[in-house]
């Protein structure tokens, strides 16, 4: 009888230490999140810790170098995934969307700050995180007049000056920004692949990740980077003075949240409504230099003169990206950067 007793109360005190340490001691709680480590390490990582201060809901991470190696990675997970939240493009989630056994749909209308994003957005298949225009950055110290257009990247005294993005990375976006520059369009970007092979004499690298890009341009191989709003805030915080524009033409690109089907899509859809509030809104703009999508958060004050003035701005259809990116990826290895 002695020893029953005493049984019970070691299970009154267990219980009683779980529920003084909280749900997420009792549940244990966990979210994975894919995503880019520099997203992860500039902004992410302190959302998630406050996320986990509101929900005891912990968030790990799971880095990737690209959307594409991501999906490939998510893919090869298929029958047992262990992400529950992946971030990538717009264009590459608008591809992978069509796999019903993989990813799940946002559950709008228990995301009341999800619903309140611009219409734009976010669909049925992801939730964007954030907006970025491409657009021209230069260091100030090099460039001593200053660039107002894209035309500029062809003059000569920018031989062997710039580092521009390859197809594989931001969509084909300098492709399409030649297109339409010389009459073409993402229906015709034959005049885009022959204003790019003229622009080669200009071209130092080809990048083909953000680290890449920003390092070129940090250790003075490129003087200028076609490039998003992020580039510019991390090399200002190396301490180097660069300037960015978006003229026109301004590819218009967003980053967005999907859910995957792993079994805890009730918690993903929490944290991807969590990333939609305004406070964190805004602080993903103030730490990595993106643009908002909640209309009632504000841009970093820092961002403000790089975005594209009205109508400056283009999107271009996703689905005629995802048919068209294989075939112009390797046209451009195979004739620009041989």
């Amino acid at each position: 009888m002695t020893s029953s007793v005493s049984g019970y109360g070691s299970v009154l005190i267990l219980l009683s230490g779980l529920l003084a340490a909280g749900p997420a001691a009792a549940e244990s709680a966990k979210l994975t999140v894919q995503l880019w480590g520099s997203t992860w390490q500039s902004a992410l990582e302190e959302i998630s810790k406050r996320f986990e201060e509101k929900t005891g809901i912990k968030v790990e991470p799971v880095t990737q170098s690209s959307s594409g190696e991501g999906l490939v990675k998510l893919q090869a997970m298929k029958d047992d995934p262990t992400v529950d939240v992946w971030f990538t493009t717009s264009s590459v989630a608008a591809r992978a969307a069509t796999d019903e056994a993989l990813f799940a749909k946002i559950p709008k209308a228990g995301l009341p700050n999800v619903e309140a994003l611009h219409e734009n957005a976010h669909t049925d298949d992801w939730v964007a995180a954030y907006y970025y225009p491409m657009g021209i950055i230069y260091r100030a110290d090099e460039v001593k007049t200053p660039i107002t257009g894209w035309e500029d990247l062809w003059k000569p005294e920018f031989e062997g000056k710039l580092a521009v993005p390859s197809i594989g990375i931001y969509q084909g976006s300098m492709l399409l920004v030649a297109s339409e520059l010389n009459g073409g369009s993402i229906d015709n970007v034959d005049p885009g692949f022959e204003a790019l092979e003229k622009l080669r004499p200009n071209v130092s690298v080809y990048y083909g990740s953000d680290a890449q890009a920003r390092q070129v341009v940090a250790q003075g191989e490129a003087s200028v980077l076609v490039g998003q709003p992020s580039h510019a805030k991390r090399l200002r915080d190396e301490g180097i003075d660069v300037k960015m524009i978006s003229p026109k033409p301004a590819p218009m690109l967003f980053d967005v949240m999907m859910i995957v089907k792993s079994g805890n899509e009730e918690n993903a859809a929490k944290f991807i409504d969590f990333v939609s509030t305004p406070e964190m809104q805004e602080l993903i703009s103030l730490k990595t230099g993106m643009a908002p999508v909640n209309p009632a958060a504000k841009p970093s004050p820092e961002l403000v003169d790089s975005l594209p003035k009205p109508g400056d701005g283009v999107s271009f259809d996703d689905a005629k990206l995802n048919a068209n990116i294989a075939a112009w990826t390797e046209r451009f290895n195979r004739d620009i950067a041989r």
